[in-house]
């Protein structure tokens, strides 16, 4: 991992110079005060998390841990990195500037106050005429959730009738060319380019909006805001590839890669795994790389991945027992596995932490749903979304529920807001098809089961599902791609090896057909599996080796079958004998013998 610090353009021309571990914690130290003074709690609480999970700095006594002594710092004397030239923090306002500027400063630091208190109103009109950047930001900033507040409060029903309007108000127009004015005259700092690309998002405008948050996180990088929100830009893996170049070669790129390539599933299982372990390096104590660990398990979904998600997140609780952040994945890793009394504690605890974060919404949700209440479920969803619109892992539970609900309108609607706000979310698409499927929408199920492949390329799941569509439809060729397909991967080969050698034998294709039956014969010998499906496989087989004139082969088959077998097939076993034994007495006997 290349943990260097420099600037854009000089990470283009050059190679840029290593941050040191103290350099680190200066950098992060700074973001948290910015991000603070713009309102942005978050992403402050990210960087005050980074930083006290990076190694304690020595002192000049080597026995004292405790100190935080920068180098070449003298006493008093405050971190200035090479980023925050043109940001204006607190302790950058010198006592000696004129009367205007000091005057200015303190209606933004009346104007901060009304923010932090939610009167967002208040604090817009309280800026109005201030012209530095940072007030300017916390203006803009500020008719942006007052706007969203006013939304919500018109919206407030879940699914209700005038829930997710896709109209953009005045208000928003106003804000963006406010902003696009000063992007395009340069005035912008990094966190007005971070505004600029939350607002396009929401104006449906994603091509721009990535290039804007580029600039942002290149100009400032510790703004984890702008990495999440340039990750709603890019829904394919290979747009994450595309922008790689483009981004600062710095630690905050390979925590933004893990949080990306966590959501593009197993095929970037081992590079996530590589870059967390380079991560927990250079931040041994961190919650976050742990909690990014764990998701990163969550996310392979294999039987065996799941029980190390789990016991990650046990870590987790234990260092950081009122830490709810990414818990909801937690309760799904239980909600899989089946293990209820797990989640109703997790449940109980993280009530008793926050009963009004979204995350122990969604717990308490998933708790009910694993108990089959679905109706409660519903409703402690709903209420986790009331809290975040945005929660796109709460709508597509919603949508899992309504569909075991049969409430298939409700589902789709729930799914299509999960892929609205995340484009990887491919249980979303994934659940859409499943949803399509039901309603005997097979065109449109195979259309999103190839967006959920497309984020989850070896999910045997989803191609088995995308395949039983095909079939439906007497597209046979296709379906038998699909099926081959999911045997890449280790979900669902069982259903994948017992559906080809069926449809190999529907198209004519015997020797196909009985590779896979024997492959199929195989596995049920293993697992002692003595139903109709081996009985079907032994005769198939005994007629094809007789057709090749095997007859051993094919006595052995279908005396195999004659032991297995339904009374149907039972008759058909005896038929088979009786031929191979005229096949002995009127031919060549040599492979019987």
């Amino acid at each position: 991992m290349n943990i260097t610090g420099a600037s854009s353009k000089k990470s283009k021309s050059s190679s840029a110079s290593p941050m040191s571990t103290g350099e680190i914690h200066g950098a992060l130290r700074e973001a948290v005060q910015a991000c603070n003074e713009r309102g942005l709690y978050f992403a402050a609480r990210w960087a005050a998390e980074a930083l006290n999970g990076l190694p304690p700095l020595a002192n000049d006594d080597p026995s004292d841990t405790r100190a935080t002594r920068l180098p070449s710092i003298s006493p008093g004397q405050r971190f200035v990195s090479v980023w925050t030239k043109d940001l204006e923090l607190n302790a950058n306002i010198e006592v000696e500037t004129d009367g205007a500027s000091m005057a200015e400063y303190d209606t933004y630091i009346m104007a901060k106050t009304f923010f932090d208190i939610k009167e967002f109103d208040r604090t817009a009109a309280t800026l109005k005429g201030c012209s530095s950047r940072k007030s300017r930001f916390l203006r803009l900033y500020s008719r942006y959730l007052a706007r969203e507040k006013r939304h919500e409060q018109e919206t407030r029903e879940v699914l209700g009738a005038l829930d997710n309007s896709t109209t953009i108000s005045k208000e928003i127009h106003d804000i963006e060319e406010e902003l696009s004015e000063g992007y395009r005259s340069g005035t912008l700092d990094a966190f007005g380019k971070y505004l600029y690309g939350v607002i396009l998002i929401k104006m449906q405008q994603k091509s721009q909006a990535l290039d804007v948050l580029i600039d942002s996180v290149n100009q400032y990088p510790f703004n984890w805001n702008a990495w999440k929100d340039l990750a709603v830009c890019l829904p394919t893996p290979d747009d994450t590839s595309a922008v790689v170049p483009r981004l600062p070669a710095i630690f905050m790129t390979d925590f933004f890669l893990s949080h990306v390539n966590n959501t593009e599933q197993n095929n970037h299982q081992e590079i996530v795994t590589e870059r967390l372990n380079e991560l927990a390096k250079l931040f041994p104590t961190s919650a976050l790389v742990k909690s990014e660990r764990a998701l990163s398990f969550y996310h392979a979904g294999g039987k065996f991945d799941f029980p190390e998600a789990g016991k990650v997140f046990e870590e987790l609780i234990q260092e950081n027992p009122h830490r709810l952040d990414h818990l909801d994945y937690f309760s799904f890793v239980l909600f899989v596995t089946d293990n209820k009394s797990r989640l109703s504690s997790l449940a109980h605890s993280s009530a008793l932490t926050d009963n009004y974060r979204p995350e122990t919404c969604c717990i308490i949700g998933n708790y009910y749903s694993l108990k089959g209440e679905h109706e409660k479920a519903v409703v402690y969803l709903k209420r986790a979304l009331r809290f975040d619109r945005s929660y796109s892992a709460a709508w597509t539970l919603l949508g899992h529920t309504y569909l075991e609900m049969k409430n298939t309108y409700a589902a789709v609607e729930a799914y299509r807001r999960a892929v609205d706000y995340d484009h990887r979310d491919y249980r979303a698409w994934n659940g859409l098809g499943q949803t399509y499927e039901v309603l005997k929408m097979h065109y449109y199920a195979i259309s999103y089961y190839q967006r959920a492949s497309t984020l989850r390329p070896y999910d045997g799941r989803i191609w088995c599902a995308m395949a039983q569509c095909y079939e439906f439809l007497d597209q046979d060729q296709a379906a038998i791609k699909c099926y081959a397909r999911a045997l890449i991967g280790s979900d669902q080969e069982k259903v994948a090896i017992k559906k080809l050698p069926r449809l190999y034998k529907k198209i004519g294709d015997q020797e196909t057909a009985a590779h896979y039956f024997r492959e199929h014969l195989n596995q049920m010998r293993e697992e002692q599996n003595e139903t109709e499906e081996r009985s079907e496989a032994c005769l198939f087989l005994s007629e094809y080796e007789m057709s090749k004139g095997h007859l051993r082969a094919a006595y052995e088959y279908a005396t195999e079958a004659l032991q297995c077998a339904s009374e149907q097939h039972q008759e058909d076993a005896k038929v088979l004998l009786r031929d191979i034994r005229n096949a002995k007495d009127t031919g060549d006997t040599s492979d019987m013998e």
